[in-house]
């Protein structure tokens, strides 16, 4: 039973995640933007098993400086190509479009209209419910 309920707490995690995911993605289309720069731009690759793209930029909302690291709310791949493919429109030093919350000016992201990973994350969140009740009704 307790097996169920860590799987059940899971999944409930995941689909919660998705829709908040999905309602940043949707909102993020209507955010203000501003002009920023890009302070970083590379593929840490120093230990492949976390391997990750890193992107860094700074802008400026209503006199306060931010620093941004959201390309959008999607995943990058795992490749290294994917993540430099990710990273490849935003050269260090280069000037960028950020979009950010107006509510919360330190969310900001690069691109507001990726597609978000949402659905992938409701589907593997549904499949964990499906097994927390496998779980306890066999």
């Amino acid at each position: 039973m307790v097996f169920a309920t860590i799987t059940f707490l899971t999944g409930a995690a995941f689909v919660a995640l998705s829709l908040w995911l999905r309602l940043l993605s949707k909102q993020a289309r209507k955010w203000p933007t501003v002009k920023g720069q890009v302070i970083e731009s590379r593929v840490d690759d120093t230990h492949l098993e976390t391997m990750k793209p890193v992107l860094r930029y700074r802008y400026e909302v209503g006199g306060e400086r931010y620093v941004g690291y959201r390309v959008a709310f999607s995943g990058y791949g795992v490749s290294k190509s994917a993540m430099q493919q990710l990273i490849k429109p935003y050269a260090q030093h280069s000037s960028v479009d950020v979009f950010y919350n107006p509510k919360n000016p330190s969310m900001a992201v690069l691109n507001n209209t990726a597609p978000s990973d949402w659905l992938y994350w409701l589907w593997f969140g549904v499949g964990f419910l499906l097994l927390a009740t496998y779980l306890v009704w066999r």
